[in-house]
Protein backbone atom coordinates (compact mmCIF):
# COMPACT_ATOMS: atom_id res chain seq x y z
CA UNK A 1 0.00 0.00 0.00
CA UNK A 2 1.37 3.48 -0.97
CA UNK A 3 1.68 5.84 1.98
CA UNK A 4 0.88 8.93 -0.29
CA UNK A 5 -3.09 8.38 -0.54
CA UNK A 6 -2.98 7.09 3.13
CA UNK A 7 -1.01 11.05 3.84
CA UNK A 8 -2.86 12.86 2.45
CA UNK A 9 -6.22 11.59 3.42
CA UNK A 10 -5.44 12.65 7.12
CA UNK A 11 -3.88 15.93 6.22
CA UNK A 12 -7.23 16.84 4.83
CA UNK A 13 -9.34 15.14 7.64
CA UNK A 14 -7.42 17.01 9.95
CA UNK A 15 -8.03 20.55 8.12
CA UNK A 16 -11.86 20.70 9.00
CA UNK A 17 -11.71 19.71 12.78
CA UNK A 18 -11.44 22.42 15.42
CA UNK A 19 -8.75 24.06 17.01
CA UNK A 20 -7.59 23.38 20.37
CA UNK A 21 -8.93 26.11 22.13
CA UNK A 22 -12.39 24.08 21.12
CA UNK A 23 -11.85 20.47 21.55
CA UNK A 24 -14.60 19.52 22.96
CA UNK A 25 -17.63 22.13 21.90
CA UNK A 26 -20.70 21.75 19.94
CA UNK A 27 -19.94 21.94 16.74
CA UNK A 28 -22.81 22.12 14.03
CA UNK A 29 -22.92 22.99 10.01
CA UNK A 30 -24.53 26.16 9.37
CA UNK A 31 -25.26 27.98 6.05
CA UNK A 32 -25.65 31.90 5.96
CA UNK A 33 -24.71 34.71 3.19
CA UNK A 34 -24.48 31.70 0.81
CA UNK A 35 -21.57 30.27 2.25
CA UNK A 36 -21.85 26.91 4.25
CA UNK A 37 -19.67 26.62 7.63
CA UNK A 38 -18.44 23.99 10.48
CA UNK A 39 -19.11 26.25 13.44
CA UNK A 40 -17.68 24.86 16.97
CA UNK A 41 -18.59 26.89 19.98
CA UNK A 42 -16.96 26.36 23.54
CA UNK A 43 -18.55 28.92 26.32
CA UNK A 44 -17.90 32.22 25.40
CA UNK A 45 -15.87 31.43 21.89
CA UNK A 46 -17.08 30.47 18.35
CA UNK A 47 -15.14 29.57 15.41
CA UNK A 48 -16.14 28.90 11.80
CA UNK A 49 -14.29 27.21 8.75
CA UNK A 50 -15.86 28.12 5.57
CA UNK A 51 -16.36 24.68 3.93
CA UNK A 52 -18.19 25.90 0.55
CA UNK A 53 -15.73 26.80 -2.19
CA UNK A 54 -15.82 30.27 -3.63
CA UNK A 55 -13.74 32.43 -5.65
CA UNK A 56 -12.47 36.02 -4.91
CA UNK A 57 -13.97 36.60 -2.04
CA UNK A 58 -14.74 39.46 0.52
CA UNK A 59 -13.02 39.32 3.25
CA UNK A 60 -16.08 41.56 5.18
CA UNK A 61 -18.95 39.39 3.61
CA UNK A 62 -17.44 36.09 5.20
CA UNK A 63 -16.77 37.69 7.89
CA UNK A 64 -20.89 38.71 8.65
CA UNK A 65 -22.03 35.76 7.22
CA UNK A 66 -19.51 33.82 9.56
CA UNK A 67 -21.23 35.99 12.76
CA UNK A 68 -24.52 35.04 11.46
CA UNK A 69 -23.76 31.11 11.19
CA UNK A 70 -22.16 31.33 14.60
CA UNK A 71 -25.37 33.23 16.17
CA UNK A 72 -27.60 30.43 14.50
CA UNK A 73 -25.46 27.67 15.94
CA UNK A 74 -25.11 28.91 19.68
CA UNK A 75 -28.22 31.14 19.77
CA UNK A 76 -25.83 34.16 21.55
CA UNK A 77 -24.87 37.14 19.84
CA UNK A 78 -21.66 38.15 18.15
CA UNK A 79 -20.08 41.36 18.48
CA UNK A 80 -18.82 42.10 14.82
CA UNK A 81 -15.39 43.47 15.99
CA UNK A 82 -14.39 40.69 17.78
CA UNK A 83 -14.15 38.98 14.42
CA UNK A 84 -10.64 37.78 13.77
CA UNK A 85 -9.09 35.22 11.08
CA UNK A 86 -9.29 35.42 7.11
CA UNK A 87 -11.85 33.63 4.40
CA UNK A 88 -11.13 30.16 5.43
CA UNK A 89 -11.10 30.36 9.23
CA UNK A 90 -13.28 32.92 11.62
CA UNK A 91 -13.41 33.22 15.42
CA UNK A 92 -14.92 35.89 17.43
CA UNK A 93 -16.44 36.19 21.12
CA UNK A 94 -20.05 34.93 22.21
CA UNK A 95 -22.47 37.49 24.15
CA UNK A 96 -24.65 35.06 25.50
Amino acid sequence: MKPLPILTALTLAGCNAPGVDFWGGTTSRQAAGGHSFSVTFVADRAEAYRTSPARRLSRAQVFESAARAMEQASGCTVPRDTLIGDVARIEAELIC
